[in-house]
């Protein structure tokens, strides 16, 4: 606490309603349009359940039959995603029992771990009637629930209709040519600043956006035969609605 420390570049790669709650940030950073953006950009819930247990054992084989007793399941019930994870047939292996989304993982959110765990494996078994799963469980369970998480507050970004003028402002940020003075400096990066949300892709092209913005904002440039985003930003940039 109190230490303070100055930088001629800042790159943000939080939450963005972070930005408007847990941290202190002065509002003439960003102008009244992006924080507008920034601030209804809508993060989905999510929730994931994992164990971990003694051996892959879905792969043992259904008695007369050349399947597996298990697999990846996804259903309507309430685990949602199933997802098997192993490291070779003789070693650990970890199985999400439920990854599940807004509704579904608001039904999970009040729920300690172990009544999560509880509820996918009855749900599992009556998909699974011959699968004993628990006794294969070896350690402690992990849950998470992203909205739960005060440095989260969701999952991922999930934009609705209506939203792609503040997926370009959002995006576009690093362009910074425009800019009054006072918000020049800090660039944001992300999957909720990307076109692709959810996904590493976006947070990897919106970082890429953001370091070019950094070495532009520096003084820096890219060599001639190796453009960057912003090079060829008049040429690539996403086209603007007529009220922006």
């Amino acid at each position: 606490m109190g230490d303070r420390r100055e930088f001629d570049a800042t790159l943000v790669t939080c939450q963005s309603w972070l930005l408007s709650t847990n941290i202190d940030c002065d509002e003439s950073l960003f102008s009244q349009k992006l924080w507008m953006a920034l601030d209804r950009t809508r993060y989905m819930q999510s929730a994931k359940t994992f164990i971990m247990v003694d051996r892959p054992f879905w792969k043992d084989k259904v008695p007369d039959a050349a399947r597996d007793v298990m697999s990846m399941t996804v259903t309507d019930r309430l685990t949602c995603g199933t997802y098997l994870f192993d490291l070779g047939d003789d070693k650990p292996g970890v199985v999400c029992l439920s990854y599940s989304w807004m509704s579904d993982a608001l039904k999970m959110l009040p729920l300690p771990v172990e009544q999560r765990v509880q509820l996918a494996l009855d749900t599992l078994q009556k998909i699974y009637p011959k699968v004993d799963i628990k006794r294969h469980i070896i350690r402690d369970p992990i849950t998470v629930s992203w909205e739960g998480d005060p440095n989260f507050l969701g999952a991922f970004k999930g934009s609705l209709p209506g939203h792609y003028r503040y997926n370009r402002r959002m995006y576009c940020h690093f362009m910074q040519r425009d800019l009054r003075a006072e918000q020049r400096g800090i660039f944001i990066a992300g999957d909720d600043v990307a076109w692709i949300p959810g996904w590493v892709e976006g947070a990897v092209h919106t970082s890429l956006n953001a370091v070019w913005g950094i070495i532009n904002h520096l003084g820096g440039e890219t060599i001639k035969s190796n453009p960057g985003p912003g090079d060829r930003f008049d040429e690539l940039v996403p086209p603007a609605l007529p009220d922006e």
